[in-house]
This record gives C-alpha cells, structure tokens and sequence, in this order.
C-alpha cells in the first residue's frame, strides 16, 4: 500500500507556484558539488533527487543518467520513483505538509539504499502560496529536526547554520529474519566427527542428559566487553562455586589474566578455529565438539591434554554418529543454537546446569570498532549499525543472528524445564536463570525484550 505523501489540494497548489514563478524549486543546482562528492565517498551508482521542483540539480550535473528524480507538484517528474542508492532532498522537508511528515519520511527510508542528503529550513519562506500561506508548512529549530529525524534514520553527520540543518543520514529498518549459514558442509561436519571419534575415547555426555542440579557456569565469550567483566568471574567461583568455560578466544584471554577455566569448549569445524587452543592449559579440560577439524584434536592429543568430545546436531546427517553402525552408536546429539555461545548453552543444559552466567557474549563491537577482546583469527565482518531503544550498537548480520540465536536459546531452554516439571531457582519464578554481564547489544536485547532496528 503507498502512502500518500500530499493531499491533492496542496499539489495543486504548488504545482501553481511552479507555473506562475520562476523562482521556485530552482535552488537545487547549489548542491551539485555536494551530491558528486557524496556519490563517490559512498560509491552510489543511482542518484534520486525526492523534491527536485524545477530539475535544477540534476541540469547543473549535466543531465547524467545515473540521476531520477521525483516531485508531486511537477508534471512529468510526479511518477513514484524506484530505490536509488543515494537520495538528496533539499529544502523540501519544511514545504511538506505536518500530518504527512511521518509518511514522507518513512517513503524516504524506503527509496533509500545506502544513505540521504538531506537540507531543511528552520525558518520561515520569504515565499507565499496562492492561498497565502507561507510555503514552508514546517518551522521547526535544529534540535526538533534531528530528533525528527532519530526517529528513523542513524545520523551520520548533521550541522545546524545560516537558518537550515544539514544531515547524513542511513535508514532505520526492522531486522528481520536473518538465515545462518554454515561453515562447511554437513558432509565434512560428518567426516570430521568420525575420524575424531576414532582418535579420542574420552564422552562428555553418553545417551542421556544429567540430572538437573543447582551448580552454575559461567560461559566466556570473546567479546569486547570481557575487558571490563572477566576479573567478575573469580568473584562468582568463589562465592558460588561456580565452573568457568570460555569458548572461541576467550581461553587465551582467561589464562594470560590468571583465570584458569574449569573448560573449553568449541564446535567450529574450520581449521583455522585451532589457534586458541594451540597452547592448552593442564588444569583445563577440553570438552570439544566432534565436527571441529582434526588439526585441533590432534594438538591437544599431542600436548597429552584431558580431552573428550561431544556431538552436534546440526543435520541429517550428523544422526549417523549414534547409529548402530556409526562412529559413536548410541551417543546423544545436542541440537539448538547457533554460534559457540548458544550450543554451550545447550550443552550444560544437557549436563544438568539451569543456572547461567554469560561473560564476553555481547554480539557487538567496541566503540573503537575493535570486534573482539583480543585477536581473532576470523575475517572482520561487514558492521551494521544496529538500535535497540534509544542505543545504538556497532554489529554485523552474523552478530544479529547469533543474538537472536542466544535469546531463542534461553526461551527454548525454559519452556523444556516447564515441560519437564522442573522446580523454579530458589528465590525466583524461573526455571533456567540467565546472568548477563557486559553491555553489549545482546545485554541490551535481553533488556529491551528481544527489540531492535538497523541502519545497513
């Protein structure tokens, strides 16, 4: 459904000023410098010009094919125009009529793919309509305008001089479904899972889950913000009794801080996932999930480290590790979650554990852009620019998913102890608890109800 944009009374209107003065909405030529700078800094193909009035811009860039534009009041450029990468709206915001304000801008988030240029005027036209209104339905200060605009778009950069707000600004978006994809191939998943069966004896699980029981884990991620939380982590061994596992590149971390995990786990099958453990602990124990590469079996085997493995259920395929003739008949699988942090959630779940404390698991990046606590061997992912309420986080759409992932996890995990019949936590009406340290974007997800938006 398209919403409307200006009522036929006050296109008729303008499309009167357009004819009968000159002078008006021939003011676009102003940006042309602007514009061609802007469309090589963000490497933008398509131009649309939303409010072109008279065409001026587009004439003083020389007509190029790489511009449409767009204006109601004008016959010949009324026709809805398609998304452009690029879209500049010039002293146009202030002309539109109050009511209609929030479909404009919510059009201009559609047509837009990469970011718009937008100029609006705080004051007063010098111009009147043939009605005799002032042209400018819209007179507002700098601060209304940029709070107008958050509203719908993450600013890049905005000035406020000379009676006008100039902004930068990407659209906001509702995320929605983001598909994970995996690694590798289920087949090398599978290959992976029964040649290390055949190298390692050692089960962290065997066909069943444990009994549910009162211990609590502490899961650590390698997020940014472990550098403010991890020192928290003696604080609940000691007085909870808590067990410690890291995951990912945590397990360097911990250790150079003194903190020595109880485990470390994993269950990415590339090879290059073998670097955090290529210096294992003697005091930790290496609960690994079958699929990862050899090259990380095969380094904890030779350091003589206390290794054991468990198995993922991530496909058809994997349920030929526990059949009668599969590498490992009779095994449990452990399914759920999507990333290290989510399946080690599933995994002390299937252990017993209902008491959870995630560390470092944020799904977002610093303020400074670094990705993680330290050095990762992963490539830097594609940020996107993620609001949850009034914050906004650094992200990528692999950090989104494995946030969603995380809190599905927690859902699910609830819902099988209700089922189960299971006793709340002392003291709570819960079943499975969550403690989240760090303040991150999933920390504000859990807060905020699962609730986010995305400039990407």
């Amino acid at each position: 459904m398209q919403l409307q944009t200006i009522t036929q009374e006050y296109a008729a209107l303008n499309r009167a000023m357009h004819e009968t003065r000159d002078d008006y909405g021939v003011g676009g030529w102003r940006h042309a410098d602007k514009v061609l700078g802007l469309r090589d800094e963000l490497e933008c193909d398509t131009v649309l010009d939303w409010g072109c009035g008279k065409g001026a811009l587009k004439q003083a860039l020389g007509n190029p094919e790489w511009m449409s534009e767009y204006d109601p009041a004008v016959p010949g450029k009324d026709a809805r125009p398609a998304m452009a990468d690029l879209l500049v709206c010039t002293d146009v915001l202030e002309h539109i009529e109050p009511g209609l304000l929030d479909n404009v801008l919510t059009e201009i988030v559609r047509l837009t793919a990469k970011a718009a240029f937008l100029i609006i005027a705080t004051r007063p036209a010098s111009k009147t309509l043939p009605d005799g209104t002032n042209t400018h339905k819209i007179v507002e200060n700098a601060e209304w305008w940029q709070a107008k605009l958050a509203e719908k778009f993450f600013i890049l950069s905005t000035e406020a001089a000379n009676g006008h707000v100039t902004a930068l600004v990407t659209p906001v978006r509702p995320v929605k479904e983001i598909l994970g994809k995996s690694a590798v191939s289920n087949t090398i998943r599978f290959e992976n899972a029964a040649r290390n069966c055949a190298v390692v004896c050692e089960r962290v699980l065997g066909e069943d889950m444990l009994p549910r029981h009162e211990g609590r884990i502490c899961i650590v991620g390698f997020g940014p913000t472990l550098h403010q939380t991890w020192h928290y982590l003696n604080v609940e061994r000691r007085t909870t009794g808590a067990k410690i596992v890291s995951v990912s590149g945590a397990h360097d971390f911990l250790i150079g801080r003194g903190v020595i995990p109880d485990y470390h786990t994993d269950v990415d099958p590339r090879e290059h996932k073998a670097y955090f453990t290529r210096q294992p602990h003697p005091g930790i124990q290496y609960w690994i999930a079958s699929c990862c590469h050899p090259v990380l079996i095969d380094n904890l085997v030779a350091h003589g480290s206390k290794l054991a493995l468990w198995h993922l259920l991530n496909s058809d395929e994997d349920m030929k590790i526990s059949e009668p003739d599969g590498p490992d008949p009779g095994s449990l699988l452990v399914c759920g979650g999507s990333g290290v942090g989510a399946r080690a959630i599933h995994l002390f779940y299937a252990l017993g554990y209902r008491s959870f404390s995630l560390y470092g698991m944020d799904c977002s990046f610093a303020p400074t852009g670094d990705q993680h606590a330290g050095h990762h061997t992963g490539k830097p992912q594609k940020e996107w620019n993620v609001r949850v309420g009034d914050r906004w986080f650094r992200s990528s759409a692999t950090q989104v998913y494995m946030a969603r992932s995380v809190m599905a996890t927690c859902a699910m995990l609830e819902r099988l102890s209700v089922e189960a019949g299971e006793p709340c936590i002392p003291g709570t009406s819960d079943h499975v608890e969550f403690f989240m340290h760090g303040d991150g974007l999933l920390q504000a997800m859990v807060a905020e109800g699962n609730r986010m938006d995305v400039a990407a």
